[in-house]
């Protein structure tokens, strides 16, 4: 007899199993591809990757998009070597800006703060040609390091026409980058 008593209500019609499964209606369930047209934009070390992003932000600021490695790569960093505070720093970049020279303060918390970059170069010859430069305007301090440089990319997923045309107009100001489209996964 007990075990007719457990047995019964699953076998009752008026007794609901939340065990078992909801029917889904195929007919409402959409494939999607696994991989997406996209926007690359690339490759950046880390001072252009900083200035494009800011660029985007104020020219897009509601554009979705995210920040890939793009791998390493090796270049030429011209560089004034770290003072000892960041006053000094700044006095000296002025000093270049009044001598044409763009330059920033290296704000990392590490061997580098407080250096100046005066910009990295993917060619060895275009950075001693503005080391030249430099120098003929007084500057004597500065030198080069060869530095292993992680590069990264730009992805943007979702991206209509005027954006991809902005993009292109945008991708021309940034000396050694390149935009083009691609599969991404989604």
């Amino acid at each position: 007899m007990n075990v007719a008593f457990f047995a019964s209500p699953q076998f009752r019609s008026d007794v609901r199993n939340d065990n078992i499964p909801t029917p889904v209606n195929p007919e409402k369930i959409i494939l999607v591809p696994a991989h997406e047209n996209c926007l690359i934009w690339g490759n950046f070390y880390e001072e252009q990757i900083q200035y494009a992003v800011s660029v985007l932000s104020e020219l897009f600021p509601d554009l979705v998009y995210s920040l890939e490695e793009a791998g390493d790569t090796a270049m030429y960093w011209l560089y004034i070597p770290p003072y000892p505070n960041k006053e000094l720093a700044n006095r000296e970049i002025n000093k270049l800006r009044n001598l044409g020279i763009v330059s920033f303060r290296v704000k990392d918390d590490n061997q580098w703060e407080n250096a100046i970059s005066l910009g990295m170069f993917y060619d060895q010859n275009d950075a001693l040609k503005q080391l030249r430069e430099v120098e003929k305007k007084g500057i004597t301090v500065a030198k080069i390091d060869n530095r292993t440089v992680l590069l990264k990319k730009i992805v943007i997923r979702e991206s209509t026409q005027i954006i991809k045309d902005s993009m292109r107009k945008l991708a021309e100001q940034f000396e050694d980058t390149h935009l083009h489209s691609d599969q991404c996964e989604r």
